[in-house]
């Protein structure tokens, strides 16, 4: 069963990328920082499948923590 809003689900193994992972059998949030970490099985129950959260609100000019706490400017809409 897919969470309310999300469109997808990712398996253990895969790199899905940054966001929340929510486990389908027992609802334990894993969360993935990084674009290369792989997803792993749930620690809870072991289970293989979360339901995807992905991290959309992220500037794509921020790619790094130095660049979190410092963001680059906008660019001024002409």
């Amino acid at each position: 069963m897919v969470e309310p809003g999300t469109k997808k689900t990712a398996k253990a193994g895969e790199k899905p990328g940054r966001g929340r992972y929510i486990c389908i059998d027992c609802g334990r949030e894993i969360r993935l920082d990084s674009t290369d970490a792989d997803l792993v099985r749930c620690p809870t129950c072991a289970c293989e499948v979360y339901n995807c959260l992905p991290m959309t609100h992220i500037r794509p000019d921020v790619r790094t923590p130095e660049d979190a706490k410092r963001p680059p400017e906008r660019k001024k809409a002409e």
